[in-house]
């Protein structure tokens, strides 16, 4: 049986947001997918910068978000581990990382209506298949985690 098509980006974010939302244990036949390991691996880059930004690994310097033709570097340093840092991001992928960030206590990153805007109409994307039960995500939707 194929999976339902579904959107990666969608995907990407879900799993970002909420990470035990589409456990492997629970969908294996989805995790089979090419594409749902790439939308899994993104939102593991993203869930790893946060954790960063976060000082999770020692105080950030030098953070710079760029934003250009539809695509966001970020750019920083952790002095403690003399360790520098450079991500190109989609616009959806920069949106989710300063939610995340934000959610967190990262330092300079915070998420806008327009950053919250684009990830409600990632989410309204996911397929009927993929939806979330209200359990995965601790008695909600992922939308209203946005909130």
């Amino acid at each position: 049986m194929t999976p339902a098509p579904f959107d990666r980006e969608a995907l990407m974010v879900a799993m970002a947001i909420a990470p035990g939302a589409y456990a492997r244990n629970r969908l294996f036949a989805l995790h089979k997918d090419p594409e749902v390991r790439r939308a899994k691996a993104r939102a593991a880059v993203l869930r790893g910068l946060v954790r960063q930004l976060s000082g999770a690994h020692g105080e950030v310097a030098g953070l710079c978000i760029e934003r250009a033709h539809g695509h966001v570097t970020v750019r920083y340093r952790v002095q403690e581990l003399h360790f520098e840092r450079q991500a190109e991001l989609s616009e959806v992928e920069a949106a989710c990382l300063l939610y995340l960030g934000g959610r967190a206590g990262a330092p300079g990153l915070q998420a806008t209506a327009e950053d919250r805007a684009l990830l409600h109409a990632a989410l309204r994307k996911l397929t009927p298949g993929l939806s979330v039960a209200g359990g995965a995500t601790r008695g909600g939707s992922l939308t209203e985690l946005l909130e």
